[in-house]
C-alpha cells in the first residue's frame, strides 16, 4: 500500500433521540423519533508511512470522531478508508480496564483486544510494567489505583506493543513531570523509528513541533490540509477573527450613565498610528487608550494595560501611575494614554490587550475594555515559551 492511512469521502452521521421512549417508539411503530447530526462531512486525505499528522479544531469539530473511525471503534456512515499496519490508540487512557482484576490481568486483556497472541504479550509485559513504574502494585486490583496510576498503566499498555501507527488524542502528558518526560520521549522515539502518528491536540505548539502536516476541522468539514505550521496559523487566524468583539461602541456605553469614568477607545497600532492585527516577533507596537473621566472623579486619572495570550494567560501588566507617566489631556474630561512596546519579544500566537480605568491605589477598576484589540504574532522560533528573552551563550 502506498499510504499508511488513506481516507476517501468519509462521513459520520449520528441519530440523536430525545430519550429512550422516542427510540422505542421508532423501533416499534416505525415513527421517526430522531434528528440527524453530521459529525464528519466527506473527508478525504492520505497519510504516508512515517508521517506525523495533526488534527486540530474547536471542541465539537469532529476530531475525536475521526480518530475513533480510524481506530476502528466505530464505522463511517459513508465513504471508506484503508490502514496499512497495526494500530495503537490513545483515545481515552484506561478505557476497557476491569476494576476487579489486577493490573497484570488487564494488560493481557487489552493485548488480546488489540489482536496480540499470548506469546507477544508475554514478551512485552515486563517492559510495560517497568515503564509504568507500578511494579509494587501490578498484582493489585486496578480499582485500588489512584487516577494517576490508572493513567500510567493505560499509557504504558497503549504504547507498549509493536505498532506501526499510533493514534493520540490529547494524551501526551500523563502523571508527574518525570513521567511526562518519559511519555514524550517514547512518542518521539516512535516517530524517529519510522512510526506513523495521528495526533489530535488543542496544544497548537505541540502540533507545530511534532507534526509534518495537519488537518483543520470545523463542524466536520475540511477547512485546511497542509503543512502543520500553515494549518495552525490558519486556525489561529480563524480564532482571532471570531474572538474579536464586533459590538458597536454604544453597547459598551450602555451602562456608563452610572459610571464616573469609562474607556472610549482601545487600539493596537504601529508607531505611525496605523492599526495592526498581525505583527512579526521583534516589531514595535503601540497601545492607544482614550478614556472619559467625569467631574465626579476625584484624583489623578490612571490607566492600566494588560497583555494576555489567547488562553487568558497574563503576559504582563502596567499602569500609567506606576510608570510615573501623565496621561495626555484632550479636554476637560477626556484623556489619552499611549504605551509603546519596542522590539516586542513574543513567541508565535494570538494575543490581546485589555485596558482598565483604575485608581492610583489599584484597588478599584472603574471600567474594563478589551474590544478590537486582538493581534497575531508570527515569525518567532518554534521553541516552546511565551517570550524570547535577550541571551547569549558563553563559550
Amino acid at each position: 500500500m502506498k499510504y499508511a492511512v488513506a481516507a476517501e469521502n468519509i462521513s459520520k452521521v449520528y441519530r440523536l433521540y430525545s430519550g429512550p421512549r422516542a427510540m422505542l417508539r421508532e423501533f416499534l411503530f416505525n415513527v421517526r423519533g430522531h434528528q440527524l447530526f453530521t459529525a464528519l462531512q466527506l473527508l478525504s486525505f492520505q497519510i504516508s508511512a512515517g508521517e506525523a499528522f495533526g488534527i486540530i479544531g474547536n471542541n465539537g469539530a469532529g476530531k475525536s470522531t475521526l480518530l475513533k473511525l480510524l481506530a476502528g471503534t466505530c464505522i463511517p456512515t459513508t465513504g471508506s478508508f484503508t490502514i496499512a499496519g497495526r494500530v495503537g490508540a490513545l483515545l481515552e487512557l484506561g478505557v476497557g480496564f476491569h476494576p476487579e482484576h489486577t493490573g497484570r490481568d488487564n494488560i493481557y486483556f487489552n493485548g488480546a483486544i488489540l489482536g496480540l497472541t499470548r506469546k507477544e504479550i508475554d514478551d512485552r509485559i515486563e517492559s510495560i510494567i517497568t515503564f509504568s513504574e507500578l511494579e509494587n502494585f501490578i498484582d493489585e486490583p486496578v480499582k485500588t489505583y489512584s487516577s494517576g496510576m490508572y493513567l500510567r498503566l493505560g499509557f504504558s499498555v497503549a504504547t507498549g506493543f509493536d505498532f506501526s501507527i499510533l493514534i493520540i488524542d490529547e494524551a501526551l502528558a500523563v502523571g508527574d513531570q518525570k513521567f511526562q518526560k518519559k511519555c514524550t520521549d517514547r512518542i518521539i522515539d516512535f516517530k524517529e523509528n519510522g512510526g506513523t502518528i495521528l495526533f489530535c491536540s488543542h496544544n497548537l505548539h505541540q502540533v507545530k513541533l511534532l507534526c509534518d502536516r495537519a488537518l483543520w476541522l470545523h463542524e466536520g468539514k475540511n477547512m485546511f490540509l497542509g503543512p502543520a505550521r500553515d494549518a495552525v496559523e490558519s486556525y489561529q487566524s480563524f480564532l482571532r477573527k471570531n474572538s474579536e468583539q464586533t459590538a458597536p461602541a454604544a453597547d459598551h456605553k450602555a451602562g456608563q450613565g452610572k459610571q464616573i469614568c469609562w474607556i472610549e477607545k482601545l487600539s493596537v497600532t504601529d508607531l505611525k498610528g496605523n492599526q495592526v492585527t498581525s505583527i512579526r516577533s521583534g516589531d514595535n507596537l503601540m497601545v492607544e487608550v482614550e478614556a472619559f473621566y467625569g467631574p465626579e472623579f476625584a484624583g489623578e486619572p490612571s490607566l492600566g494595560v494588560i497583555l494576555k495570550r489567547s488562553d487568558e494567560l497574563v503576559i504582563c501588566s502596567t499602569a500609567s501611575h506606576e510608570d510615573n507617566a501623565a496621561l495626555e489631556k484632550l479636554d476637560e474630561n477626556h484623556f489619552r494614554g499611549r504605551l509603546v512596546f519596542e522590539n516586542i519579544p513574543l513567541m508565535d500566537g494570538v494575543y490581546s490587550f485589555t485596558a482598565v480605568a483604575i485608581d492610583t491605589y489599584m484597588l478599584q477598576a472603574y471600567d474594563i475594555f478589551d474590544a478590537e484589540c486582538t493581534f497575531t504574532v508570527r515569525g518567532a522560533s518554534p521553541n516552546p515559551g511565551i517570550v524570547i528573552l535577550p541571551h547569549r551563550w558563553i563559550e
